[in-house]
């Protein structure tokens, strides 16, 4: 393929892949995390057609010296754009992956906390009497839904 062809294919390799993480950022924030699973798809197609051509252009240094400066101007452009998105997307996901894991903290630890234990029949054959420190309670629990 030659430089001007690859540079072209780069470009829109990077607008779409830019696209794709912003849907999925703002995705992201409006905690609508269940529609993730088909952009994960999308992004890692195209982000494997990406990491190709770098790795050709990589095996070939000095591949875009000849180009159009207009064109080298516009790649440059989309990687920087590239990169930004990048970093914001990674930030979102792992802001949602901590966001589900002190959740699930959350409520392990309501349960566990709220789970009585089995402590049996008094010495008289009665059975137990709870004070209402011991009565399980409801935990009220926020959730920030804010990235």
């Amino acid at each position: 393929m030659n430089p001007s062809a690859r540079a072209h294919e780069l470009i829109e390799l990077s607008h779409s892949l830019v696209q794709v993480m912003a849907t999925e950022i703002e995705t992201l924030k409006a905690g609508r995390v269940a529609d993730i699973e088909p952009m994960q798809i999308q992004k890692e197609a195209l982000s494997n057609a990406y990491e190709t051509h770098m790795r050709d252009v990589a095996a070939e240094p000095g591949m875009f010296n000849a180009i159009e400066p207009e064109l080298k101007t516009e790649l440059t452009t989309a990687a920087k754009q590239f990169e930004s998105t990048a970093t914001e997307n990674r930030n979102a996901v792992q802001a949602a992956l901590e966001l589900n894991s002190r959740l699930v903290q959350v409520i392990a630890d309501a349960v566990t906390k709220n789970t009585l234990s089995a402590t049996g029949y008094t010495k008289t054959g009665a059975a137990p009497s709870y004070s209402a420190r011991a009565v399980p309670t409801a935990t009220p629990a926020t959730l920030n839904r804010s990235l």
